[in-house]
Formats: structure tokens, sequence, C-alpha cells
């Protein structure tokens, strides 16, 4: 395919473009995602220092464009969801830039404010538009370049680097490869399974309870088992091995973050390996359960009723900490929060609509009633005679197009989570916690990869 654009770029569409992505820089490094972003870039410079200000950009660059949120959100839909007012030409250019080409590229002919490139791995040849006059790149060079759409034309975004050579370009472009191999869906089931696996070898089973005190070593521990010492039956290899063998690096193991407020002050906190959700970290879970356990919850857990709204509303708390309860007694499951909510005529059937009510409320179904009747809308159970409320403008509903957590089939529920309808029920998946040990480290690995390999091959050009 060839892209080749003759509508130059004018002195004031550059200006304009530079501003968008400056506004766009301080929202990801000053707003909203600073910590997120100030994280990986922890994660970026821990498999080695950084050799100037140039690969701090280069952790921008990635950031702006390869990040994405736990909802498959960029930065870029999260600025638009925070600039309502930004005028609609602006919005078009961003918009544009999620398909942002990133690849190595051979220097084709260069004129007067542009240069053409050839896609080392797809063949297209681009043309891109420059601001200076003259290039600065010669033909039959190769280099790694971001490319963003700019109207009918394209544009440099960052650094672009300079490879010495076709036999490194095509070595990072290999090495790229491998990297999106570790990053596949597929790949990612299999790490989640392997994790799981590992846990119940470790510690017998899925489920683990410890003091506070011993939760950082207790992860550390499991940390070092799956990622250095258990070993696959088909390749003999551990996963650190196998990274190191297929992308030529160390596995980094980042230290584990100190523990958020509510779990330092827990006694004890129940570690869950599940097989969607990852490491779930569950604050006094065992009281939690026995809730649930006993027919008196006054007399054995005093504070009960602050426990379970706990539960139900911090967006932290995955689903799963009700399902694993719900399986085992899904009367008691009814009982309870039919006396927590007030409403006698809660079914189990309800529980993931009551769960999404409060750990992601929506504007516009203020009334738990709205969002179990919408839940049930969706799911088939009923035909409700009047339609629940359609949600307020002022949020951004997205959250009701997130694929579902597959439910549990022994929660007894008839509403199940459809994951390919539009619905409250894809609200499901409540989990916001990431994973405490990941198998690839898939945030970070990419730009470590980039890192290390331009940092040996390269140099860099503006």
């Amino acid at each position: 395919m060839s892209s080749v654009s003759r509508s130059p770029v004018s002195a004031v569409q550059f200006n304009r473009v530079e501003q968008l992505k400056s506004d766009l820089v301080r929202f990801a490094t000053e707003g909203p995602l600073k910590d997120e972003y100030e994280l990986q870039r922890k994660l970026f410079f821990e498999a080695a220092q950084p050799e100037d200000e140039h690969d701090s950009e280069s952790v921008l660059d990635w950031f702006l464009f390869d990040w994405y949120d736990e909802d498959g959100d960029s930065v870029i839909v999260r600025y638009l969801d925070c600039e309502p007012d930004l005028a609609e030409a602006e919005r078009e250019i961003l918009i544009d830039w999620q398909d942002s080409i990133n690849s190595v590229f051979e220097v084709g002919t260069a004129g007067k404010g542009s240069v053409q490139l050839r896609d080392l791995e797809s063949g297209d040849v681009y043309t891109v538009r420059t601001r200076s006059q003259e290039s600065p790149f010669k033909r039959g060079q190769f280099i790694i370049a971001r490319l963003l759409p700019l109207g009918n034309n394209l544009i440099f975004s960052g650094l672009q680097f300079l490879m010495p050579d076709k036999e490194s370009a095509l070595a990072w472009l290999e090495m790229r490869r491998a990297f999106d191999d570790f990053d596949t869906p597929e790949a990612i089931e299999k790490a989640r399974r392997e994790q799981v696996a590992a846990f119940c070898d470790l510690f017998g089973c899925d489920e683990l309870t410890v003091a506070s005190g011993k939760l950082s070593s207790t992860l550390q521990r499991f940390e070092r088992y799956l990622l250095t010492e258990r070993r696959d039956p088909d390749t003999g290899l551990t996963p650190a091995e196998r990274y190191k063998k297929e992308l030529g690096q160390e596995l980094s193991m980042p230290d584990l973050p100190a523990l958020p407020a509510p779990f330092a002050s827990a006694g004890e906190i129940t570690i869950l390996c599940d097989d969607f959700d990852g490491i779930v970290l569950l604050p006094d879970y065992t009281r939690f359960r026995r809730v649930f356990e006993t027919e008196e919850p006054d007399r054995h857990v005093p504070d009960w009723k602050e426990l379970v709204w706990s539960y139900v509303k911090d967006p932290d708390i995955p689903t799963v900490a009700f399902e694993r309860v719900a399986e085992q007694a899904p009367q008691r499951v009814e009982k309870v929060l039919r006396s927590l909510i007030g409403d006698k005529d809660f079914s189990i059937e309800h529980l993931y609509a009551v769960l999404l009510h409060y750990k992601q409320p929506v504007d516009g179904l203020e009334d738990l009633k709205d969002d179990q009747d919408l839940w049930d809308l969706f799911n088939g159970n009923s035909s409700p005679a009047k339609a629940a409320p359609a949600p307020s403008k002022k949020k951004s509903n997205k959250a009701r197009t997130k694929k579902a957590r597959p439910s549990k089939a022994s929660v007894k529920s008839k509403a199940k989570p459809a994951a390919k309808k539009t619905s409250p029920a894809a609200r499901a998946s409540t989990s916001k916690r990431e994973p405490a040990v990941k198998l690839a480290r898939k945030s970070s690995a990419k730009s470590k990869a980039a890192k290390k390999s331009t940092r040996k091959h390269t140099s860099k050009v503006r």
C-alpha cells in the first residue's frame, strides 16, 4: 500500500499539532495519569540507568501512544473524556493519532519538506511531511520512528532513531515480534493458567490467608517460584530463562509497592489466585466469609454490616470475593444482602447488578431498582413494564461496554454476564487491581527492549 500525500503541511498546522501534543503530555505527566506514568517510567529504567534526557522522551512517547489502562483505553481516550469542550478539529486529530505507525523504516527519496519511508515489516511506503525543508536523513538509511496521521498527511512524533545498518534494523524488528508473542490473547490466557497452577503447586490451593505483615514476603516468594524456579514440562525452562533466551534480556522483577491503608491496617489478608482476576488481595476476608457461614452474624462478626458494605462498595475489591461465598452458600448470600440493602425481595440473580450499582455507579441510575431492571432487560429475565431511565450524558458510560467476567455457574444465577451484550452485565468485571505477579510484565517489557536496542545500535535524530 502506498500512502503518498501531495499537500504540504503549513507552519500553522505544525504549530497547532505541537501545542496539542504539549497539552496531551501535560495531561499524562501532570494530570490524572501522573502516578501511572511515573510507575511506567520506574519500570522502564529498572533495566538500566538512562544515558541522557532522550531516554525519558522515548518512555513518554510510548506512554502517550502505546499504553492502555485495564479498560482498554489509551491516554488519548482518557484525555478526550476529560476535555469535552475541545474543538472538533483537535478531537479529530487526536482520534486519528490512535492509529499511529511505530516501526522500522528504510529511507527512500527525500524532497523539500518531506521524506519517503518504506516499512520493513509491511512493505508499505509512506511520505512523511517535515517542518524542515532539508531532510535529516539520507537515502538507504534505516530509522525507528513513530508516524502520526494529520489529515491526509503523516508527520513524525518525538524522536527518530538512526540504525547503523540493515542487519541492526532487522534485529530490532525481530525482537519486537518476539515481544508481541508474549502479548497475544493466547499467551496471556496461558500465563493466567500457569499462574494459578503455580500458586496451587506452591501453597496447595488457590486461596491463602496470611498476616498482613507477611504479605509482601509471601508474594515475593511466589514471584520467585513462578518466574525463576517452576519449569515448563515441555521446554524444561523457567519463564525467566525462556524470556532471556527469546528476547536476550534478564526478566526484571520490580519491588512490590507498599500496601494501601486498608491492607496495612487489616489483621489478615487473603490472597486469591484467580484465573480471570489474577492475584487478588482481600483484607479480613476470613471474617467476611464467616458472615455467610453462620445464622447469627451479629454474634460472630459484630461489625458485619460495615465489613460487607466495604466489600460491596469498594471498586478495588472484585466480584470474585462474592462469587466464592455465593458458590458455597447462595441462600445465605441472599439473606445477608436482603438485610443489608433493605430489600426483602432480593434474589441471587441480582448479585452482579447490586455490586455494579455500588462499585461502578452511573448517572441516571441512582435507584438500585433501575440497575436491577436494566440488568433483567439485557439478560432476558423479564420484560419490565417501565423501561429503566437512560444514563445521564454527564459521565462517560464506557464501563457498560466493558467485556464481562464469565459468571460462575455455581452461583445459580439466571442472569449471567453476557460478554457480547452492551449492558450493565458488561460492568461485571469490577477488579481494578493489577495482578501482583505477571509472567511477562507486558507494560514495561516492550519499552525496555526498545530502550536497550536503541542504546546499543542507534543514534538519535530530532
